[in-house]
């Protein structure tokens, strides 16, 4: 099996919203929250995501676990406002 750090991984799935692929992008940030269930990072990339995909209702819930975790965390607000919008 193959081995990738936690930024790259990341970074691939940045790399997958970016070209569009979002169910793509939805499968790897869930494969990360498999392993690591409090990884905050990979909620807010699932919320991008669904925002992106036009899944309001999904990415307002993937925000607000963001937000519950670390109320500053100024992109998941960004992306609340998106949603509101």
């Amino acid at each position: 099996m193959n081995e990738i750090s936690l930024a790259d991984y990341h970074q691939q799935i940045e790399d997958a919203i970016e070209d569009g692929r979002y169910e793509e992008a939805v499968a790897h940030g869930r494969h990360i929250l498999k392993t690591y269930p409090k990884c905050i990072s990979a909620y807010w990339q699932l919320g991008k995501v669904m925002l992106e995909a036009g899944q309001n209702e999904q990415a307002t819930d993937m925000f607000q676990r963001v937000l519950s975790a670390d109320p500053e965390h100024m992109l998941a607000w960004v992306g609340m406002s998106e949603v509101a919008r």
